[in-house]
């Protein structure tokens, strides 16, 4: 059911990003989300934190909550008088180590019946992780308030939890 909510405050994200630009990129989502000014500017959440912990170790264990709390997506049918139609949802999540000393973190959902969305979908979050020296990592995050639940996850699963925290509605 989240995600569900999540799915409708995909549009207060698209508004966000530029009134409807479409992201042509990961890169962009994120230069949109910074340098957004316009109506909903109060809506975007950007925001830094450390996490004392192995950048290894950090990457690993988001990489696998990612997968494992992360619902692969839904399918919707609705029956209306004589006409069918359907929706189907499917939640792309993914962390690539880019270099040495930084991890992309990013979420996106595609919706089947939706034009104008970015390859791969809307973005939901980005999150840059920074190696910080032997033992720490910073990360930078870029999502609208609505996900905010989304990054608190990240930010946990890079301390070493191996809860969900309430993501795919799994404890």
């Amino acid at each position: 059911m989240k995600w569900l909510k999540i799915s409708a405050s995909v549009l207060v994200t698209v508004t966000m990003a530029a009134c409807g630009t479409v992201p042509q990129s990961r890169s962009h989502y994120i230069e949109l989300v910074k340098d957004y000014k316009g109506w909903g500017a109060s809506q975007r959440l950007v925001f830094s934190k450390t996490v004392e912990r192995p950048f290894e170790k950090v990457v690993a264990d988001i990489g696998d909550k990612l997968q494992r709390c992360v619902p692969g997506g839904y399918s919707q049918t609705t029956v209306r008088g004589g006409s069918m139609s359907s929706l189907s949802v499917k939640n792309n999540q993914r962390i690539a180590v880019v270099s040495e000393d930084k991890a992309e973190v990013t979420v996106q959902q595609f919706h089947s019946s939706t034009a104008m969305q970015s390859k791969g979908g809307f973005y939901l979050l980005a999150a840059d992780v920074f190696r910080q020296g032997k033992g720490a990592v910073r990360i930078d995050f870029y999502t609208g308030k609505h996900y905010a639940g989304l990054a608190e996850a990240i930010e946990k699963w890079a301390q070493g939890s191996q809860r969900c925290h309430g993501i795919g509605g799994n404890d």
